[in-house]
């Protein structure tokens, strides 16, 4: 059995419901045509109890073709974010689709032993799908391309998609580098051909979470985990994986849901991932300010304005009207708000549904993914995590320390230390196994509330900038400018107030 890389896309809802998605692979790729196997009906059934196994990088499937079952047991780990080493350790043919545990004998005692502590099994995802597998032609790897066309799950009947399963066998002692740029070359000229996205999770994770398609809900950031990490690079290769995670588990809701908490999230691990680079700026390569940076860029525009609305819409213009003795008068403004912000999340979804950022996304997981393999590191990356910790913390908390007077500074002055008081938190969470635990308590306390104090000025200043540019009345606007010049005068003066609050962070010590 060889052990594989292995990469998932999903096609898109509109794409999924056409008639044959293998036909219109061939026409685009005709290097295909010529070697596909027949399209097959196949079901597969994963076992697990509450996930035990699939926590441990084990994955129990029994497919079944007409009456024939067999059962595979596969050892599954992520190599880098959206890359998977799959390795199948165990197949045997099956009666029926039930298991008998005394047909694991034969595996290895690591499985084994994951299996007992799971305790007794459960269907934990049933899917259905037609295959069709060819062998792709490359010249650096045998890449082999599975369609998974029309996969459905009898819990999420509403649900239908197409994945594709990108995979390139991995020898022993073959470097992963060439096998790792073939999968991510075979992805970007995939959704040249089809309008499909990278997937951090396959259908079978994502079945046996609850949903087919996806997260019902918008993911939050996880703390971040740098217990394994031995220099800098190797922290920020976790910092990214990290941050990966929360942007692909939004994109999706982003793009098809009208959930505006997926724009927030997604919006958030964008914003992470700028102040990631800002802290490791030695690892911003070419590859990076050329063929990343501008799409970053541009998603994060998106985002930033349709998110911008949302809040206008949803808190900051209901606040305004609610101050006003005739609230109803200003419902034309708050319809014409509304539109805009339907507006702003159509551009979002729109652009999420591009094929620039399908090989944006693409991009950035290539750019991990060889980031993660590099053997010579800078000189920087051999020096101690926390020296480099303290430093950037240092640097950022100082810029706070030297704010002057908030409520005597312009506009564009509070702004600058909103965004100083957003970075330092950012960094104190990134690395935050490496901070004292004053630092994790009350500093991080103090500089949530102080992110979000000066978020809610910002927020007065932001709906007055929409409303000047809406059909607002002047007396709406003379009422406005007034409520808000209140909101940031008061917020100003709350913010000082937590600034004197603030304690300086500490770096716990270390080597």
């Amino acid at each position: 059995m060889v052990r594989r890389l292995e990469l998932v896309l999903d096609v898109v809802a509109s794409a999924a419901r056409s008639p044959d998605c293998a036909a219109t692979l061939c026409a685009a790729l005709p290097s295909l045509a010529a070697c596909a196997e027949a399209s097959d009906a196949v079901s597969i059934v994963t076992f697990d109890r509450d996930g035990a196994l699939a926590k441990a990088g084990w994955r129990i499937a029994v497919e079944t073709r007409g009456s024939a079952h067999c059962v595979v047991v596969s050892s599954r780990r992520e190599w880098t974010p959206g890359v998977v080493v799959v390795e199948p350790i165990f197949s045997a043919h099956l009666e029926t689709e039930g298991l008998d545990g005394a047909l694991f004998d034969a595996t290895p005692q690591a499985f084994r032993e994951a299996l007992a502590a799971a305790g007794p099994l459960a269907a934990s995802a049933v899917l259905t799908a037609a295959r069709r597998v060819w062998a792709w032609p490359r010249d650096t790897a045998g890449v082999e391309l599975q369609l998974d066309a029309d996969v459905r799950a009898p819990r999420d009947e509403m649900a239908r998609l197409h994945e594709l399963r990108v995979s390139v066998p991995w020898p022993e002692e073959t470097p992963p580098t060439p096998l790792v740029d073939a999968l991510f070359a075979c992805a970007h000229e995939l959704v040249d051909a089809l309008p499909a996205f990278v997937r951090v999770s396959d259908a079978f994770d994502r079945a046996a979470q609850g949903s087919l398609v996806g997260d019902e809900q918008a993911v939050h950031a996880a703390p971040v985990d740098l217990r394994g990490a031995l220099s800098v690079q190797q922290a920020l290769v976790a910092i990214c994986a990290n941050i990966s995670a929360q942007w692909f588990g939004n994109d999706a809701g982003v793009r098809d849901s009208a959930n505006t908490e997926f724009i927030h999230q997604m919006r958030v691990s964008q914003r992470r991932l700028r102040t990631a680079m800002r802290i490791f700026s030695h690892w911003r390569d070419e590859t990076w300010r050329v063929r990343i940076e501008p799409d970053l860029k541009w998603i994060g525009a998106l985002l930033g304005e349709a998110r911008d609305r949302d809040v206008f819409v949803e808190s900051t213009l209901p606040a305004l009207a609610s101050a006003d003795k005739d609230s109803a008068c200003w419902q034309a403004v708050r319809d014409e708000a509304e539109a805009g912000r339907m507006a702003a999340r159509a551009r979002v979804s729109e652009a999420l549904a591009s094929l620039r950022y399908a090989h944006a996304a693409l991009a950035w997981l290539q750019w991990l993914a060889n980031l993660a393999q590099h053997t010579v590191e800078p000189d920087e990356a051999a020096a101690s995590l926390h020296r480099h910790a303290k430093k950037r913390i240092r640097r950022y908390y100082e810029r706070l320390a030297q704010a002057q007077k908030l409520t005597a500074i312009d506009e564009a002055s509070r702004h600058r230390v909103r965004i100083n008081a957003k970075y330092l938190r950012y960094t104190l969470e990134f690395f935050t196994s490496v901070t004292s635990r004053r630092t994790r308590t009350e500093t991080a306390r103090t500089l949530a509330r102080l992110q979000g104090v000066l978020g809610d000025g910002n927020d007065a200043a932001v709906a007055l900038g929409f409303l000047d540019r809406m059909d607002a009345e002047p007396y709406q606007l003379g009422f406005a400018r007034g409520w808000c010049e209140a909101v940031k005068r008061y917020t100003a003066k709350e913010g000082e107030r937590l600034l004197r609050e603030l304690r300086p962070p500490k770096v716990a010590r270390g080597a």
